[in-house]
């Protein structure tokens, strides 16, 4: 069942009011969706440079392992990857600070990372739990699929957010997704963003398509949050390796972005671990 009205309160609050809840609130996204190329990445990037913008200390972490390219989105050639940390490096070297966040970044062509097994899967989680208690709000990147590896961090995180486009395949793969999360790591909500939209009506058909089929099939609560537009400044920021928060504020995608981590960041659990306690429980 979707839950428009909950989202639709939070947005009549104000600035103030935002900057003091992103302040003090705790909270852990799994950013994921399924399909490939449907701007994941470009809303989790942005989502974590909007909570830094309202004045919350944010860590990135970049789970597409062999594959990684948050660094090409913030403009940034880090020196060091996971694997390094994985081999001992300290947490502090292996960061990168961009924008007023930091990225924990994986590596670009590692075979090493991508066939990492579930003894190194658990030492990333144990290296971000153990670095993530001095930030605020935690934004993991999820790589495309449902394999191992994307089930794991996106179901372990305190919340999941899915990212749909109005494509078929985007819709049929995000149901994918959710239906993996629900049956393999027990998660009972999610949250669910349209993006490249054309219109809100737009946005309404997508998610009521996508929400028609998991409330006939799944026993998951989906909680719909506002739509981010189709806008050429996203693949423009993009292009230079700037983020749209900071390459084109007041652009369309822009002011939606910053209204979707209004609205996550209020209503979003506050994890007494970074982990939901299921999934934290099944990794050891």
């Amino acid at each position: 069942m979707s839950d428009q009205a909950a989202t639709l309160r939070v947005l009549r609050g104000g600035k103030q009011q935002d900057d003091a809840v992103a302040q003090t609130r705790r909270r852990a996204f799994a950013i994921t969706g399924g399909k490939g190329g449907i701007g994941k990445s470009t809303i989790a990037v942005n989502l974590a440079v909007a909570y830094a913008q309202m004045g919350a200390k944010t860590l990135m972490v970049d789970t597409d392992l062999g594959m990684a390219d948050l660094n090409l989105l913030l403009g940034v050639a880090p020196e060091k990857s996971l694997l390094d940390a994985l081999g001992g490096a300290p947490l502090e070297e292996v960061l990168v600070k961009a924008h007023g966040i930091a990225l924990l970044p994986a590596l670009n062509g590692s075979f090493l990372l991508s066939t990492l097994g579930s003894t190194g899967l658990r030492r990333i989680m144990d290296l971000v739990t153990s670095l993530a208690t001095q930030y605020q709000t935690l934004v993991i990147d999820v790589a495309a699929g449902i394999g191992q590896v994307q089930t794991m961090f996106a179901g372990a995180a305190a919340d999941a957010v899915v990212v749909v486009n109005p494509e078929p395949l985007s819709i049929a793969d995000a149901y994918a997704c959710l239906k993996v999360l629900h049956v393999e790591q027990k998660v009972q909500h999610a949250y669910l963003v349209p993006n490249r939209v054309l219109s809100r009506a737009h946005a309404d058909e997508v998610t009521a398509r996508l929400s028609a089929l998991v409330n006939r099939f799944l026993d998951l609560e989906l909680t719909v949050l506002p739509p981010i537009p189709s806008d050429p400044a996203v693949a423009e920021s993009a292009q230079v390796g700037v983020p749209l928060l900071v390459h084109a504020p007041d652009s369309p995608a822009a002011r939606a972005i910053r209204q979707l981590a209004k609205a996550l960041g209020s209503l979003a659990s506050q994890p007494a671990t970074w982990w939901r306690a299921s999934a934290q429980g099944e990794s050891r």
